[in-house]
């Protein structure tokens, strides 16, 4: 055995092998990627976690890191938002995949995950950032969570509102939970707010809760100032690092 392939086997021990069972357009950039998990025993994570996706590409091994979007307690099955990028890059590759696919993952990892429940809950999310944040609400509503949670999710468009349907009837369903939607490039007809999400902090201060960030960076910048500046303890605000 050449000393690559005793390196790739190596390799392989410590990854999880996974096959594509489900691949649909999330918005004509995105897509939404279904993992199954392959080897029986049931895959634990913490809502907000991240996987590294190590994708063979044109003779080596690229490196993907994507936040899991499905909640904890799925099975086997990991959800990803994946955006395409430019043609023939690598992220392309992994969206151009036919199901049945091989793949292999890291386990999930990660610290960017929820603290100390028995609280009021903000979450602030843009573009594919609401992946971790998706996993996050769900966990926290399945567990059937009393306390107020609010989620602030923006994009561009309607069509990069990501599970827009999924959360306007969670807002249905749980008393508990709000759900507001934000659109840079408002349609006409939009009846929703308007702008990025940090113009629509008013009315979600009330007893400071606790508040978890994800999108690009320049919104997770200017959020975090913003809610410095509102008087937030820095221990009362995370956001993602690693899995946008």
């Amino acid at each position: 055995m050449s000393s690559a392939a005793s390196a790739t086997d190596k390799r392989h021990q410590s990854l999880l092998n996974a096959t594509l069972v489900k691949s649909e357009f999330l918005s004509p950039e995105t897509r939404l990627l279904i993992l199954q998990v392959q080897g029986g025993a049931t895959l634990e994570f913490q809502a907000g976690q991240f996987i590294r996706v190590e994708l063979e590409f044109h003779g080596g091994t690229i490196p993907l890191v994507y936040s899991i979007a499905s909640p904890p307690g799925s099975g086997n099955d990991l959800e990803l938002c994946v955006k395409l990028g430019r043609k023939g890059s690598p992220a392309d590759h992994l969206c151009s995949l036919s199901v049945g696919s091989q793949l292999w993952i890291t386990r999930p990892q990660g610290g960017f995950v929820m603290r100390h429940t028995e609280a009021t809950t903000l979450f602030l999310a843009a573009g594919t950032g609401i992946a971790p944040i998706r996993s996050m609400v769900q966990s926290l509503l399945r567990a059937g969570h009393k306390y107020p949670v609010c989620l602030i999710f923006g994009a561009k468009d309607l069509a990069s509102l990501f599970f827009h349907a999924e959360f306007a009837a969670f807002a249905e369903r749980h008393p508990n939970f709000r759900y507001v939607p934000v659109l840079s490039r408002p349609h006409d007809g939009w009846n929703g707010a308007s702008g990025y999400v940090q113009h629509h902090l008013d009315g979600v201060s009330r007893g400071t809760p606790r508040a978890y960030l994800c999108g690009p960076p320049e919104m997770v910048k200017s959020v975090s100032r913003l809610l410095s500046e509102r008087g937030w303890p820095d221990n009362l605000v995370h956001y993602d690092r690693n899995g946008y």
